[in-house]
């Protein structure tokens, strides 16, 4: 089995990869210590059977990670580890397609439980999560946000864009993530300013915020300062 670590901190990443040989002492692991290092090596066309990975790490973090493979069609479960074991982090992981999210402060034992319970097939979120997680495998989630004065709504593309720009993340870290030229970002961006009725960033991600079209997650300067 081959499995993608991403973990920023070098000695976290090697304590994760001694307790992963005790799950499967064959298992492959690639470390990287960076997402954008990460989506690079996935790019490669080497194939994994499961990611592990940090939520805050410089640069793009974990949820970046999380869209930057979906938008790639790569169908790999990911498991999210932290510090933080905060509602909010643990859901907007979930609703951007995490098998699991596990904190950090878990016992060994219990994050190997996780961590097995995913390759199996399974999934592993805090029990307080059982409905989100039923719904959001059913497809039960409704889709949020408003449509603006006009009546139009920015299309699926630009919504990643939007809420990637509101995470903190730059026009290229942005084209990373999705797998687009920063020429195109930067042209989502000015659809979004038009469709908006805005003239920079910052009030792009306030005016989308007011009107429920993307999620207040911390930006990238704040997300630096958290647990990991």
């Amino acid at each position: 089995m081959n499995i993608l670590l991403v973990e920023d901190h070098r000695l976290v990443a090697d304590a994760m990869q001694v307790m992963l040989t005790e799950i499967d002492a064959s298992i492959i692991i690639t470390a990287c210590y960076s997402t954008q290092h990460a989506l690079s090596v996935v790019d490669t066309g080497k194939r994994f059977e499961l990611v592990l990975t940090d939520l805050f790490m410089p640069g793009i973090d974990g949820i970046g990670l999380l869209v930057g493979l979906r938008n790639r069609d790569k169908r790999i479960p990911v498991v999210v580890i932290s510090g933080s074991d905060d509602d909010k982090y643990i859901r907007t992981a979930m609703e951007n397609g995490a098998s699991g999210f596990i904190p950090k402060t878990l016992p060994a034992a219990e994050m190997i439980h996780g961590i097995r319970r995913v390759i199996e097939g399974g999934r592993f979120f805090p029990e307080r999560f059982a409905a989100l997680d039923n719904q959001l495998r059913r497809g039960d989630i409704p889709a949020t946000g408003n449509q603006n004065a006009s009546g139009l709504r920015p299309g699926q593309k630009q919504l990643q864009v939007l809420q990637l720009m509101a995470d903190g993340n730059s026009n290229k870290q942005i084209s990373q993530i999705v797998g687009i030229s920063e020429a195109t970002v930067k042209y989502h961006t000015s659809q979004l300013f038009k469709l908006l009725g805005v003239k920079n960033r910052t009030s792009c991600v306030r005016e989308a915020q007011q009107r429920g079209l993307i999620n207040s997650f911390e930006d990238s300067s704040q997300s630096a300062s958290e647990p990991t």
